[in-house]
């Protein structure tokens, strides 16, 4: 499970994560050279970082605004994630729902991430590329144990014109990111709108499960 917890959460957090300044640069990468790049820049940055490792909030909370918020279409995933109902919230409501998804990433995966220090990553075949979109296969290894089983990250991406590749979607162990969470945020708005969906989020918050 904390493994799992640690490769989504690695997953989050390479959704496009470009410095600004670095965008003209990257525009011409093909994505699995970016994938490749940017999953283990986040691992050489945890292993960097003594606060990340220990599950400081603050910490990562740097880390998610600094690496991925800046570039990221985080407003294409968490529209993704809530659904169909997405189309009937007001503007204050969307704002408030990336919030509480971006809040909800951090605090479901933050306690996972001191494996990032004993990881890295190669891209596998059998990927595709049309262009416009992308599939690229990666596989997860230990560096101080090459006997452990090599897990599989799935990245999907998109290629935005003048920006270059992005992440939209990420699967771990065979579970996409953004289809879990429509699966729960789907039923809940279906039944209980807009309001009920960002009661519910804020509610799982403010109360998180007690970690196993």
């Amino acid at each position: 499970m904390l493994r799992r917890a640690f490769l989504g959460l690695l997953g989050c957090l390479s959704l496009a994560v470009w410095a600004p300044a670095a965008l003209s640069a990257q525009t011409s990468e093909d994505p699995e050279a970016f994938v490749e790049r940017v999953a283990n820049d986040i691992l050489e940055a945890i292993r960097n970082d003594p606060k990340i490792q220990k599950g400081d909030n603050k910490a990562i909370e740097a880390l998610v605004d600094q690496k991925m918020m800046p570039a990221v279409d985080f407003l294409r995933m968490t529209r993704s994630a809530v659904g169909p109902k997405w189309r009937e919230a007001t503007p204050e409501q969307r704002e408030k729902l990336q919030y509480l998804f971006r809040e909800t990433l951090i605090q479901v995966y933050s306690g996972a991430l001191a494996m990032g220090k004993d990881q890295k990553v190669r891209i596998l075949p059998r990927g595709q590329n049309d262009g416009s979109e992308a599939i690229v296969r990666t596989g997860m290894n230990s560096i101080s144990d090459p006997n452990q089983p090599e897990v599989q990250i799935i990245y999907r991406l998109r290629n935005n014109k003048g920006q270059g590749w992005r992440v939209i979607d990420v699967n771990v162990e065979g579970v996409w990111l953004v289809s879990n969470y429509r699966n729960q945020y789907g039923s809940i708005a279906a039944q209980e709108g807009i309001d009920g969906l960002i009661k519910r989020m804020q509610e799982r918050l403010d109360n998180p499960p007690a970690k196993k």
